[in-house]
């Protein structure tokens, strides 16, 4: 009688544990656009590529924004991307001589994006990183040009996470200087440019 005594106690204190809560996900639709052109050789004066390249990274970011005042915050989603960029780079001639040349990247698909925001205080840097994988289907991509063959083949191979055409793979955000999508302006412009490439982040929207 004792033992059941005890574990009808048990039940009634399990019962009453409060559940784990999960945490609540702030979720924002942005858009990230580069426009400008990229370099492995060469300037763009010496190469005949176009300066007005586009990539287009666009959807909904999830983060949780209730953590330490100085801590960054971190936000997950699969966005689309969306490619049309050049590149000068180099061929070798026959003759032994290095000769410049350009491809154009295109391609388009969903991929894993991770957007980390710090607090301009703290001295740490915003950064952007994506990540394909054949779960989110197929990444359309091409790449052409006067390059050698063998070259763009392998260019096309690293579309789109190794390719410097995707360009928000690893890049610092520095005209984002809060430590959440919160602290964003809907519908603002924030620009970043360097001599004729410019970076462009926008909050489209609050979505919870």
């Amino acid at each position: 009688m004792k033992f059941l005594f005890i574990g009808f106690l048990f039940f009634i204190n399990v019962s009453y544990l409060p559940a784990w809560e999960e945490p609540i996900l702030s979720e924002y639709e942005v858009r990230f656009t580069h426009t400008g052109y990229t370099l492995l050789h060469g300037t763009l004066a010496d190469c005949q590529i176009r300066s007005n390249g586009k990539v287009v990274l666009s959807g909904i970011l999830k983060g949780e924004e209730s953590g330490e005042a100085d801590d960054p915050v971190l936000y997950l989603g699969k966005l689309h991307l969306d490619i049309d960029m050049d590149i000068c780079s180099a061929k070798r001639l026959a003759n032994g001589e290095d000769k410049l040349c350009g491809m154009r990247v295109t391609g388009n698909g969903t991929v894993n994006v991770e957007l980390e925001l710090s607090d301009s205080s703290t001295n740490q840097a915003s950064y952007i990183k994506i990540n394909y994988d054949t779960t989110l289907g197929r990444f359309q991509k091409t790449v052409n040009g006067d390059c050698d063959h063998a070259q763009m083949v392998e260019e096309e191979k690293m579309v789109p996470d190794k390719t410097i055409a995707t360009i928000f793979n690893g890049r610092e955000l520095p005209m984002i200087t809060t430590r959440s999508l919160s602290g964003l302006v809907i519908g603002r412009r924030y620009i970043e440019r360097d001599g004729n490439n410019e970076t462009i982040v926008e909050l489209l929207r609050k979505i919870r």
